[in-house]
């Protein structure tokens, strides 16, 4: 249970080494996840309450270079 969001500004990642054949795929999942909704539901599952809107749970942002 969630009892207080603490805005920390944190962000979380996966990380690859930069070129992995597998990385596009990746990024490419993450996206599809957060613009279907999976990812806002894995969310709700595990923490008990919807992700709040514009956070990186929900909201697509710039893939790192």
């Amino acid at each position: 249970k969630i009892l207080v969001r603490i805005p920390t500004g944190e962000r979380f990642a996966m990380m690859t080494k930069k070129g992995h054949p597998l990385l596009e795929k990746v990024n490419d999942a993450i996206t599809a996840m957060k613009k279907d909704g999976t990812m806002a539901a894995i969310h709700k599952k595990w923490f008990g309450v919807d992700p709040e809107a514009g956070t990186s749970t929900v909201t697509l942002g710039p893939i790192p270079q």
